[in-house]
Order: structure tokens, then C-alpha cells, then sequence
């Protein structure tokens, strides 16, 4: 028994001394973690306040990187400014000045431009009133003529009045607008013809030229040349193409003056027609008082109106023809295509 309790005291104590080792190591082991972990926590803390404190660093160097950009993009933005505002005011002050000057200008050539018209109204107003003076006298010299020409014991022969002396100078217009006319289209249908036929001319003579029986001695060049200059002269086309404008406007103006004769003021902006048409309104308002022979005049002025309206259209058909002409001279429609 005594054997028994003591191997139960024995065991009992090595037992209770292995239990305490193996809890004082695992303590200890439990300590060493505890230890490492903080370690690694501390380790942790410190890299990352040194990162933190690192990018705090980088940072405040791009700040202040940023800052010295910022001041000098604004010191150069200033200085942009004030240049753009020198050159604005240098624009605006070259702007003002060329304003000046095209308003000094425009004042100068409104001056010249009232300053021919005024003179040009006051040599068209010396125009007609040598036109009217002209008729005026050629009325009395008929009437002069007229009493002079009485002898006694005869009737008188019967006198013109003022309408019936303006009505045969109007007839003498009519005459003569009619001739011109006549030859303006003479002239227009002689370049026309050439326009027309000279081609056809050209190719029969070609042909005869191939065969030899024309012209053995010419080469192509000298038929084209001798066609070329063939034709009506279109120089004389164009020149009384001008010619025939201004006498048109000549014609215009006497007319005019005929109306203002008859008693009737035409504004320069009135149309020839509607002074005619308002002169023979009031005319025909007279009743038994109207003048048959202002009646006839406005009726053959109206004439002439019309035949001067005609000779336009001819004169742009000129210039259509004469133009026409010109390109032949300068590209014949006979230049040679291939060999011959």
C-alpha cells in the first residue's frame, strides 16, 4: 500500500511538473507571438507614416510645383492681355482712322457726283432750251415767210400755227428715224449674211481646192486667211453700234422736248410714254376747246417712240451678230480636223 501511494505520489508530482512546463512554454510561445505580432504591427505603423509622410512630401512639391505654373501662366496671361488690348487699341484707332478717310471720300465723291449732275441737268436744260429756241424761231421765220408772202388783193396765205409748225418738225424726225433704221438694219443683215454663209462658202472652196481646181498655188493656212478677213468689218459694226446708242439717246431727248413744247413738263424720271399719255389726257379733257393737231403730233411722236423701241432690239441684234463675227476671226467654225 505504502509502495502504491508512493509511485501515486511520485507520478502525481511528475505529471503536475510536465503539465507546468508545457504551460510555462506555451506561454511563453503565446508571449513571443504577441511580441512578434506587435512588432509587425509597429513596423506596419512606421512604413506606413513614412509613405504617408512621403506622399505629404510629393505632395506639397507638386503643390508648390502647380503654384509657380499657376503665377507663371498668370503673369503670362497678363501680359497676353495687355498686348491684345495695345493691338485692339492700335485696330480700333487704324479702324477709326480708315472710317475718317472713307467717309472724307465717300462726302468727296458725293460732292463731285451732285457736282456733275448739276452740271450735266444744267447742259441738257441749255440743250433743250436751244432746242426750243431753234423751233421757236423756225415757227416765226414760217410765219414772217407766210405774212411776207401775201400780196394784195389776194387772200393770205393760210400761217402755221405753233402745233402745226411743231408737227412738221416731228414729220422731219419721223423721216429721218425711218432712214436710219432703214440702214441700221442694212448693216445688221449684211454681218448677219457673212455670219450666216461664210462657212458654207469656206467649204465648198476647200472642196474645190482638194480637187484642184481652185487655188492649186494656196495652202490651207492662206484660204483661212483670205476668209478671215473676207467678211463685213465688224469694227464698222461695233462702231455704229455706239454711234447709233447715243443718236438713239439724241432722239429720246428731242422728244421730250417736243412734249414740253406741246405744254407739258416731263420730269427727267417720267417715261416718254406716260408724258405722251398724259399730255393727250389733258388735251382730250378740253372737250370742244382740244387741239385736233396736238392729237396727230402726240400720235406720230408716239410713232417714232415705237420705231426707237424697234431700233434697240435691232442694236442688241447687232451686237449679238458682231460678237458672232468676232469669234469666227478668233476661232473660225472651218479649222481643219485631221489631215486633208
Amino acid at each position: 500500500m505504502v509502495l502504491v501511494a508512493l509511485v501515486a505520489i511520485v507520478g502525481g508530482g511528475v505529471w503536475f511538473i510536465l503539465r507546468h512546463s508545457q504551460q510555462r512554454k506555451q506561454r511563453v510561445e503565446e508571449r513571443l507571438l504577441t511580441m512578434e505580432k506587435a512588432a509587425r504591427e509597429k513596423a506596419a505603423r512606421e512604413k506606413a507614416a513614412t509613405k504617408q509622410k512621403s506622399q505629404e512630401d510629393s505632395t506639397a512639391v507638386a503643390r508648390a510645383a502647380a503654384e509657380r505654373l499657376a503665377a507663371k501662366r498668370l503673369v503670362a496671361e497678363q501680359a497676353a492681355a495687355e498686348k491684345a488690348a495695345a493691338e485692339k487699341a492700335v485696330v480700333e484707332q487704324a479702324i477709326a482712322e480708315w472710317a475718317a478717310a472713307e467717309q472724307a471720300e465717300a462726302e468727296r465723291a458725293r460732292q463731285q457726283r451732285a457736282s456733275e449732275e448739276d452740271q450735266k441737268n444744267e447742259t441738257d436744260n441749255d440743250r433743250m432750251r436751244a432746242v426750243e429756241d431753234a423751233i421757236a424761231d423756225w415757227v416765226e421765220t414760217e410765219r414772217e415767210g407766210s405774212r411776207l408772202a401775201a400780196t394784195p388783193g389776194k387772200f393770205a396765205e393760210k400761217t402755221y400755227t405753233r402745233t402745226e409748225a411743231l408737227h412738221q418738225q416731228v414729220r422731219s424726225v419721223i423721216e429721218l428715224v425711218n432712214k436710219e433704221f432703214g440702214d441700221l438694219e442694212f448693216i445688221k443683215n449684211r454681218i448677219q449674211a457673212d455670219v450666216d454663209l461664210l462657212p458654207i462658202e469656206f467649204q465648198q472652196t476647200v472642196e474645190d481646192w482638194k480637187e484642184g481646181k481652185a487655188l492649186r498655188r494656196s495652202t490651207f493656212d492662206d484660204l483661212k486667211m483670205k476668209f478671215r478677213y473676207k467678211a463685213y468689218s465688224i469694227e464698222d459694226g461695233y462702231e455704229m453700234f455706239y454711234l447709233y446708242n447715243e443718236w438713239l439717246s439724241q432722239q429720246r431727248q428731242k422728244l421730250r422736248v417736243f412734249i414740253r413744247l406741246l405744254g407739258t413738263e416731263v420730269d427727267s424720271l417720267e417715261s416718254i410714254q406716260s408724258a405722251i399719255e398724259r399730255t393727250e389726257r389733258t388735251e382730250r379733257e378740253k372737250y370742244l376747246e382740244m387741239d385736233v393737231d396736238v392729237i396727230f403730233t402726240l400720235r406720230d411722236i408716239r410713232a417714232i417712240l415705237e420705231k426707237l423701241i424697234t431700233m434697240e432690239t435691232v442694236l442688241r441684234e447687232l451686237e449679238t451678230v458682231c460678237r458672232k463675227r468676232s469669234e469666227q476671226i478668233i476661232a473660225p467654225p472651218w479649222e481643219a480636223r485631221g489631215s486633208l
